[in-house]
């Protein structure tokens, strides 16, 4: 029968118990023996609970030795004791529960763009689990991430695009790790597969002012069909602020004219991919795009300065990318096209509105800009890089924006 025994030194009671082989076992309970108390009668009652409760934890341990306990048995033996000795109960979450919970956080916390990200790829997860979805947590192996991979992969993904995914299929798992819900975390001793990703291509200078000179001429053509040549001309001004900005589409679009402060001469927004972090990025404005500005009249200085762009989608079939194909196709741009493959894989365009982007710090490069200039200026540092903008910092950076060429 198990019982329980103080040792000589040792604050705890132990437990002392047998096997279903008879072999004997001594282990800590972690209960005080003789706890404190504010008077004798406090602490004679303390000491009698914690026996209690310090021998119960032996036959229970004995129980599940001797009787061969499932799993369920074990983990409802664990969640009594903590119950008991902590006043919190422990917690065997299946995957399918945390997975959930940690985008329910994260869809707070993060842009909409960026939970949609996660919540694809736990929904590849889960299927790539399948049943397994409703183990514990703390059941997931590196076998079911590597499986996850192979999966990822033979539906044609690029191997950089799987990488990306396994680096935010590692956040879940490295947080239960810190929190004590598993023992190991799967994901950080996966092989993640190695790969290059496909880049944009940047558009010339030449290619840009082809860009413009299409907005005009899909302006005309609109004029000439009797239709609104409103939507071309606010791509003209969209394109002007991609090129000497390097602002991506959505924020081109919905950039408002109060982010214009033509008195000091610069662009202050907080892009859309870092609004979460409230992080704004600060770029002196371009004499060209100052002056298209100040030309081009906008009817709320709070509304966007592309009133008509800003309300369709980014993206989709009928989205403003799509769109965008059709200026290059007018400025008789040649698309780069590379073929997806599998399922799941993608066409990549090598040149979109994103390679305006790509034009903005590829000029300032080919300027002799420094890197360090150049990637403040594209919002790529960290938030202590934003924390303050001096005088000499504005200064170095209008210096760079004003190598920028004329289109």
């Amino acid at each position: 029968m198990a019982s329980i025994h103080k040792q000589s030194g040792r604050a705890y009671w132990f437990a002392s118990y047998r096997d279903a082989n008879r072999k004997y076992h001594f282990v800590s309970t972690k209960i005080a023996h003789t706890p404190p108390g504010k008077d004798a009668k406090e602490r004679t009652n303390a000491a009698a609970h914690n026996r209690r409760l310090a021998q119960d934890i032996a036959s229970r341990l004995e129980e599940a030795e001797i009787g061969n306990a499932t799993e369920a048995h074990l983990r409802k033996l664990l969640a009594d004791v903590s119950e008991r000795v902590n006043q919190t109960r422990l917690e065997f979450k299946t995957v399918e529960a945390f997975l959930d919970d940690w985008l329910a956080r994260a869809q707070k916390t993060k842009s909409d763009g960026t939970y949609e990200r996660y919540s694809g790829i736990v929904k590849n997860f889960k299927k790539s689990l399948a049943a397994k979805i409703k183990a514990k947590l703390a059941d997931i192996t590196v076998r079911d991430v590597q499986k996850f991979i192979q999966d990822r992969l033979d539906s044609g993904l690029n191997p950089s695009t799987v990488r990306t995914d396994c680096k935010i299929l590692n956040a879940p798992f490295a947080l239960a790790l810190r929190q004590g819900l598993t023992l190991t975390n799967p994901v950080a001793v996966a092989e993640i597969p190695e790969g290059a990703k496909e880049s944009r291509s940047p558009f010339t200078r030449e290619q840009v002012g082809d860009l413009l000179k299409a907005c005009d001429s899909l302006a005309a053509k609109a004029v000439k069909e009797d239709e609104d040549p409103k939507v071309w001309k606010e791509w003209k001004t969209c394109i002007l602020v991609g090129f000497y900005t390097g602002v991506r589409l959505g924020d081109a679009v919905g950039m408002p004219l109060s982010a214009f402060d033509f008195d000091a001469h610069v662009l202050k927004l907080r892009p859309q991919k870092t609004s979460r972090k409230k992080r704004d990025l600060i770029i002196p404005l371009h004499p060209q795009l100052e002056t298209h500005v100040l030309d081009t009249p906008v009817e709320n200085n709070e509304g966007p300065i592309c009133p008509t762009l800003a309300k369709r989608k980014v993206s989709g079939k009928y989205g403003l990318s799509i769109q965008f194909h059709k200026i290059m196709a007018e400025a008789k741009i040649k698309q780069e096209t590379i073929a997806a493959t599998g399922d799941a894989g993608h066409e990549f365009n090598k040149f979109t509105f994103h390679s305006l982007r790509h034009s903005f710090i590829s000029e300032m490069a080919n300027a002799g800009i420094a890197p360090d200039v150049r990637q403040l200026l594209a919002g790529h540092s960290d938030d202590r890089s934003h924390a303050v903008y001096t005088h000499t910092q504005i200064d170095t950076l209008r210096a760079a924006v004003k190598k920028l060429p004329n289109i």
